[in-house]
């Protein structure tokens, strides 16, 4: 059991930090703020750093997932917890999915707009729709796995396994995470990997 905990703090806490190295990727740290001309042509300027940021974050999001499968099938006792852990598992790598296809639609769609030409005139519609298409699915993974931390924090508080604070500071970013995606339309994906990666550090610290 324990080696089974360690294992999941591991790949909670350490794979997101793994997919993060890219992120930090100098030329790209603007990329965020631009406007959508200036946004393209960076990214077409460095197609493997966008390529590599952009696994970084699936990587994240497959350690992540992973950490939690571990962590559920680690558990022992009370069939009911590991049950609801279990569909939070599910639930989160269902969402992980919607975003991986993100990523990999924006690595090809992004640069493919400067070979197009696409960003010397006002945005056509095929490119209005992509954007729609994504943000859709974006939104729904930004949805989905606010609820299933929410969930996951309830899971653990009720249950154990964590320090109390760490079970509610992954409701609360998760619930957050719901807030400013209806009220905003957008949330920075990287916060949604801090909850899982404090559950990974207290896995790792046997801060139970």
């Amino acid at each position: 059991m324990r080696d089974g905990l360690v294992l999941s703090g591991l790949l909670l806490a350490v794979g997101p930090l793994l997919g993060a190295f890219a992120v930090a990727y100098p030329p790209l740290l603007g990329v965020w703020s631009a406007s959508r001309e200036a946004h393209v042509r960076i990214v077409a300027a460095h197609r493997r750093a966008w390529a590599s940021l952009n696994a970084g974050f699936c990587l994240a999001t497959l350690a992540s997932a992973a950490g939690l499968a571990a962590l559920a099938a680690s558990l022992e006792g009370d069939p009911a917890r590991t049950a609801a852990l279990w569909a939070v598992t599910v639930a989160y790598a269902v969402a992980g999915t919607l975003w991986c296809a993100v990523l990999a639609i924006r690595t090809r769609a992004t640069p493919a707009l400067l070979d197009l030409g696409a960003i010397d005139a006002p945005a056509a519609a095929p490119e209005v729709l992509l954007h729609a298409a994504t943000g859709a699915l974006f939104a729904t993974f930004v949805l989905a796995t606010g609820t299933a931390l929410m969930a996951l924090g309830g899971v653990l508080l009720a249950a154990g396994g964590v320090a109390w604070p760490v079970a509610v500071f992954c409701m609360v970013i998760g619930a957050l995470a719901l807030v400013f995606q209806m009220g905003t339309g957008d949330v920075v994906p990287a916060i949604l990997y801090l909850p899982t990666m404090l559950i990974g550090i207290a896995l790792t610290a046997g801060w139970a």
